[in-house]
């Protein structure tokens, strides 16, 4: 539909949003065990992984010709049969439930921060983030990329308030090298969870319509937005906070006083209402695609239960991350890669306008893939 269409910059947007969010709070804590020289050997290695992973989406989008997401994208080119029906039907509900550890963690960070400065209950303080977030949601792509548009240049001049402030402290960076191997998968594993932007690549590709170049160029953008974003964030939080905590804005605002605590809630709760966007439209999507309901009842289960299982109370903060980290780079690394080589051979465009070329030969794929083995241990591993 020609009102769905996107501006570049919507598409480019669409990808910081999905991608600045929890994850990106997270990477200083985890950092902090490390030093920020391990930070920034492993942010360019993960960046490379993550942007040829989502490029591989990208061909696959292009070679098929039609705006499917993930799970009919399996379908057309690896689940066949009866044997692959069933196996769907378990990816289906695999990323069902990753999806909705996104949402609710999301509900959750930005509720906790709407509660501690508002003073408002938390329970209530996680509805109204609900509603304002699903509310979005609701009216399709097209509202929610001029909604991440805005969202994303609040956050860039957020970080810009921030970081002339922390020049007002005294400023302390731990260079050296530290930490066990264990420390430094959950940190890679982590930033490349801060990457993760793959769920938005269909509606990237979508919104953009035949401009496939456009859509590449909105997919390394946004990750190198993303990049720059998460190293500047742990860079404030190693070097001004007198305590690293789990999310990092938290940490930074206790350091820099009551102002930065207001500019610090504002920054996380359009980081994480913004990732709820993205992740929560692909979900809509994919149960669209899948099980033939009306696009506003899938909005509604692709939104609602988030805050359900939420209420249920049943893991903290990070742990919600690693469950959903580990579960999408499991479910990609073992279908994604052998869906791109054969969208190569059998997909219906064999002109698709853009495509990776040698980036996309056999021994990328196996890097690829020990890209997303590393992610799924170290996102799983306990530090």
């Amino acid at each position: 539909m020609p009102e769905q269409r996107l501006t570049q910059w919507e598409a480019t947007s669409l990808m910081v949003g999905a991608g600045v969010g929890a994850g990106i709070m997270a990477v200083p804590f985890l950092t902090e065990r490390v030093g920020f020289i391990g930070l920034a050997i492993i942010l360019p290695v993960a960046w490379a992984a993550s942007a040829l992973i989502h490029l591989m989406l990208a061909e696959v989008l292009f070679r098929t010709g039609r705006d499917l997401q993930i799970v009919e994208l399996m379908r057309f080119y690896v689940l066949r049969g009866r044997a692959g029906r069933w196996l769907l039907w378990s990816v289906f509900a695999l990323l069902s439930i990753a999806f909705l550890a996104n949402l609710a963690a999301y509900v959750s960070g930005a509720g906790e921060i709407l509660a501690g400065l508002t003073g408002i209950n938390r329970r209530l303080a996680e509805f109204l983030i609900y509603a304002i977030s699903a509310g979005v949601v609701f009216f399709g792509l097209k509202a929610i990329g001029i909604a991440e548009r805005f969202a994303t240049l609040a956050l860039v001049g957020l970080t810009a308030v921030i970081g002339a402030g922390a020049f007002s402290v005294p400023f302390q960076l731990q260079l050296e090298l530290s930490g066990s191997a264990t420390q430094w998968l959950a940190l890679y594993g982590m930033v490349m969870y801060a990457l993760w932007t793959f769920y938005s690549v269909p509606q990237v590709v979508k919104g953009l319509g035949p401009d496939h170049r456009g859509a590449v160029r909105a997919i390394l953008v946004g990750l190198g937005i993303n990049g720059v974003l998460t190293a500047v964030i742990a860079l404030f939080a190693l070097g001004i906070s007198t305590r690293v905590t789990e999310v990092a804005i938290i940490g930074i605002s206790e350091r820099l006083g009551a102002w930065a605590s207001i500019t610090g809630s504002l920054f996380i709760m359009f980081a994480l209402v913004t990732s709820y966007w993205s992740v929560s439209l692909a979900l809509a999507d994919i149960l669209r695609e899948r099980t033939g309901l009306s696009e506003k009842t899938a909005w509604l289960l692709a939104t609602l239960p988030s805050l359900l299982i939420l209420w249920g109370g049943v893991w903290q903060f990070l742990d919600w991350l690693r469950l959903a980290a580990g579960a999408t780079a499991i479910v990609v690394a073992l279908i994604t890669l052998p869906m791109y080589w054969q969208a190569r051979k059998t997909g219906p465009v064999t002109h698709p306008g853009w495509e990776l070329g040698r980036w996309g030969q056999p021994a990328m794929l196996a890097l690829a893939l020990l890209a997303l083995i590393l992610m799924a241990i170290g996102s799983l591993v306990s530090v």
